[in-house]
This record gives C-alpha cells, sequence and structure tokens, in this order.
C-alpha cells in the first residue's frame, strides 16, 4: 500500500496593517507594534500607556500624603 503525501504548507506573507496613531506621542503605529486598544475608540503603545499611568499614580500618591 503506498504511503499517502505529505502535506507541505506554504506560509503565508506577514501581512503589515496601519493601526493608527498614537493617543500619547502621536506616532503612527503598525500592528507589530506593541500596543493597546481603548474601548472608546484609539489605540496607544503600551509603553507609552505604561508610562501616562505611572505618571498619573505618581501624582495621586503626592497629594495624599498622610
Amino acid at each position: 500500500m503506498p504511503k499517502p503525501k505529505k502535506k507541505t504548507w506554504v506560509k503565508s506573507k506577514q501581512i503589515i496593517v496601519d493601526v493608527g496613531i498614537c493617543r500619547y506621542c502621536k506616532k503612527d503605529m503598525t500592528n507589530l507594534d506593541s500596543f493597546v486598544s481603548f474601548y472608546g475608540g484609539g489605540h496607544a503603545h503600551y509603553e507609552c500607556m505604561r508610562k501616562a499611568d505611572e505618571d498619573k499614580t505618581f501624582e495621586n500618591e503626592s497629594k495624599f500624603n498622610w
């Protein structure tokens, strides 16, 4: 009984899509970047969002100095 042919899968090309403009740094983003999407719309680089969140947290801590 002959063996069945092995399937050889051809990898598809990597498609690069323009995601939009970062909410914080205003730079253009692609799907290759690490980014987050917001519920109301818009996108941001993960690092930009993290830095903005840390700044906001630091401001709140300095206001409540017990």
